[in-house]
Parts: structure tokens; sequence; C-alpha cells
């Protein structure tokens, strides 16, 4: 029980630390000339303010779609698919939106994974673009580095100067963590070259 309690209380300490470090970086961000020069610039360019919106907005959505239909357009290698699909029958007397989606319904389910060194070879060899496998998993990749920075420039031109500050240090972390492990990650020594 004392154990429990001294988890709990570790925990909630980071967490209280976090709130605490969020709130100083906002006060900071607030004090900063640069940030405040940044939101005067922004407030004095309605317009440039309104491309940068359009854009990020472009962004989101379009990291949203390839996200959502390239799993789609991309066929399936494995002749054995009839054996991987689930049906599901819906009646048609179903309250609601049930008529319309009446009748038999088949689908497959997708999942990839791969660590950051066999996506670097990926890129290295070419696959990325000729194998189905990679092409589909770069443009997922594609879509989700899309909708990430595109969410983060419109919260950044929607927010005041500490929260710019505060997104601005945390956009910087993320993906100088993300290069850091890109260029970094080598294969565990049970993996052979191909990543299986």
């Amino acid at each position: 029980m004392p154990s429990e309690l001294v988890r709990f209380s570790k925990a909630l300490l980071s967490r209280i630390g976090i709130v605490l470090l969020a709130v100083v970086v906002l006060l900071v961000g607030e004090w900063m000339p640069p940030m405040a020069a940044f939101q005067r610039f922004q407030e004095a360019n309605p317009a440039l303010n309104r491309a940068l919106t359009g854009l990020t907005i472009a962004m989101i959505v379009l990291g949203a779609l390839l996200m959502l239909v390239t799993p789609f357009l991309m066929h399936a290698a494995d002749l054995n698919l009839a054996a991987q699909t689930k049906t599901a029958k819906t009646g048609g007397r179903l309250r609601g939106l049930g008529w319309l989606f009446s009748g038999t319904t088949i689908s497959t389910g997708f999942s990839d994974e791969a660590r950051f060194w066999r996506v670097r070879r990926a890129f290295q060899d070419g696959e990325w673009w000729r194998e189905p496998r990679w092409r589909q998993f770069s443009l997922m990749l594609l879509g989700a580095v899309l909708v990430f920075f595109g969410l983060f420039g419109l919260v950044f031109l929607l927010s005041p100067v500490g929260v710019k500050f505060l997104l601005l240090l945390l956009v910087l972390y993320v993906t100088g963590r993300g290069i850091y492990t890109f260029v970094l990650d080598e294969p565990l020594p049970e993996e052979d070259e191909y990543g299986e």
C-alpha cells in the first residue's frame, strides 16, 4: 500500500511540475520581445494572416485525405484476400440510418509499422515508391506530417503570444527528437536486413 501511495504522489508531483513549467513558459513567451513583435506583425498584415491560415487548413485537409484514402487506393498482393475478409450483415429493419447500410459489407483491415532505420533504408533504396507497401506507408507518413504541422500552424496563428511560444518550443522539440531518432536508429541484433 505505501508503495502505491508513493507512486501516486510522484505521478501527481510530476503532473503538477509539468503544468507549472507550461505556465512559466507561457509567461516568458508573453514578455519576449520577438514574440510580441511577431504578434504585432501578424495583426498589421491581415491578408498574410489569412493566406497562412488557408495554407495550414489546406495542409490539414490534404494530410487527412492522404491518411484516409491511401489504404483504399492500394491493392493487396495477397491472393488469399477472401480468407482474410470479414463480413457484416445488417438488416433493413434498423432504425435511423440502417436502411443505408443494409446488405452485405465486405472489408479488410490493414496495419503497418516500421522502425525508423527501416524507413530510412526504404528511402535510400528507392523502395518508398517502387514497392506498394512502402508507397502506401510513405503516403500515409506524408499525410501524418502534413496534419501535424498544419494543425500546429493553425493553432499557432490563432493563439495569443504566450501560447505561440509554448507551441513553438513543443514543435521544435518533437521535430528535433523525431529527426534525431530517424538519423540514429539502428536495427537490433535479432532483426534481419529487411526489418523482419
